[in-house]
């Protein structure tokens, strides 16, 4: 697969990502121009506030865990990271659990994190605890546990985290889980997870 193949498919994903939440902003607009009720219009408000937070939310956390590495200091703070994961979870009904002692990581290492914890967020469909764990004893290990109701990591998804999957069947929607393998790659690391009962976990250790 080509770095243009998987930059297209990137940038897929994001529109796909964005569609909701802009539609919602413009739901919104709309009602305020169209309906004088004053309830509907508060109703209205709300809306739109609520999702135009959210596209904030996701277009910053995004840009950091998609966009050119270049764009980043050699050492990232986990302070950035952690602020931006914790505007991508507000309001989701996922509660956030952050581990790590670790004060700056390299930026491509920080990428990989921050897609970990985009498919860990994502395996929540109905709310739960995304832990994220950050450790250097030796190693640097970077871990992520999704654990709630019908929590949920799709077998292709483990297959590209794993072995890179076939690029020539990649998905948008399953486009950063490419993007992790090969930052994971890039240090020469494998990436595991684990499967269970309302549980799943992915884990890097470099």
């Amino acid at each position: 697969m080509t770095d243009l193949a998987l930059a297209t498919l990137l940038c897929s994903r994001l529109c796909h990502d964005l569609v909701s939440p802009i539609g919602a902003v413009n739901n919104g607009l709309e009602l305020l121009d169209d309906d004088p009720d004053e309830e509907t219009r508060r109703e209205a408000q709300d809306l739109v506030r609520k999702s135009a937070r959210h596209a904030s939310a996701k277009l910053q956390f995004m840009r950091v865990a998609f966009g050119a590495a270049s764009s980043l200091a050699e050492s990232v703070s986990l302070e950035e990271p952690r602020r931006l994961t914790e505007g991508l979870l507000a309001e989701s009904g996922v509660v956030l659990h952050w581990v790590g002692s670790e004060a700056t990581l390299d930026k491509d290492l920080v990428r990989l994190l921050m897609n970990f914890i985009l498919i860990g967020y994502e395996a929540l469909p109905r709310g739960g605890v995304l832990r994220v764990g950050v450790r250097k004893e030796g190693a640097i290990n970077l871990m992520i546990s999704a654990e709630g109701p019908r929590a949920r990591l799709m077998p292709e998804a483990v297959r590209i985290l794993e072995t890179g999957g076939d690029p020539s069947l990649l998905e948008p929607r399953l486009s950063n889980c490419r993007l992790a393998y090969l930052l994971a790659r890039k240090f020469d690391a494998n990436i595991r997870c684990l499967i269970e009962a309302d549980a799943a976990q992915i884990a890097v250790t470099i």
